[in-house]
């Protein structure tokens, strides 16, 4: 796993620095404080499925029964740029307080992950 660090977007604003996956892990973590989203950047040709793996993926709720939640799965076409987030700490965060994910293909694919201040 390759652990990418946050970059806070201040008012004056942001040009992210993105991480290139082609050599990297299949599996990318980031610190999840509940404020981080990914951009992500297709570069590779053709479309690919960015998923956040959920950590806790059922809960008992008095009111509303047991409830189910998935994994956040995004399709990103060729040439396009996409973001998904925030995600809560309770769900997505694994007992080193990271968020895991994965992109199906990793040529050409860069991503930031983005703290809002």
């Amino acid at each position: 796993m390759a652990l990418i660090n946050s970059q806070t977007i201040i008012e004056a604003g942001i040009t992210p620095t993105l991480t290139d996956l082609s050599a990297g892990a299949l599996t990318n973590t980031f610190s999840n404080s509940g404020k981080e989203f990914i951009y992500i950047e297709n570069g590779s040709g053709g479309s690919i499925t960015l998923t956040v793996t959920t950590i806790v993926t059922s809960v008992e709720n008095p009111i509303y029964g047991d409830l189910t939640k998935s994994n956040t799965v995004v399709t990103i076409e060729n040439g396009a740029n996409a973001m998904a987030g925030t995600f809560a700490v309770s769900s997505y965060n694994g007992t080193d307080s990271a968020v895991s994910f994965t992109v199906s293909a990793r040529t050409s694919v860069k991503v930031a992950i983005l703290t809002i201040a």
